[in-house]
């Protein structure tokens, strides 16, 4: 038996029709935020966590200004900054020992 949907429905059946959304306080959505990140990461492999995590750091950095750039990796190895700078503006087309 096939009912067809009343095309004019009353207020009651659009009521109960109406899904309720609970709110939530801040720190209920930082705990339901935090059960979806687990539950997400429990099921990541290795390969997929360093992924995310590589990504997670680049878009991080990248809303830094450089000053802020180099803070975080001298807090990490105060001689990483000078080093990954030379390695990001070494022209090897300058360099005479590249011509051997």
């Amino acid at each position: 038996m096939n009912i067809k949907a009343n095309p004019n429905p009353t207020n009651s059946e659009m009521d109960s029709k109406t899904i309720i959304k609970p709110s939530l306080t801040p720190s209920q959505k930082y705990d339901l935020i935090s059960q979806y990140c687990q539950i997400v990461v429990d099921g990541m492999d290795y390969k997929s966590l360093e992924q995310y995590a590589h990504e997670s750091m680049t878009d991080y950095f990248d809303n830094l200004i450089l000053d802020e750039v180099k803070e975080e990796i001298d807090n990490f190895d105060e001689d990483l900054y000078d080093e990954l700078v030379d390695n990001v503006t070494y022209d090897a087309t300058k360099d005479a020992a590249s011509y051997t």
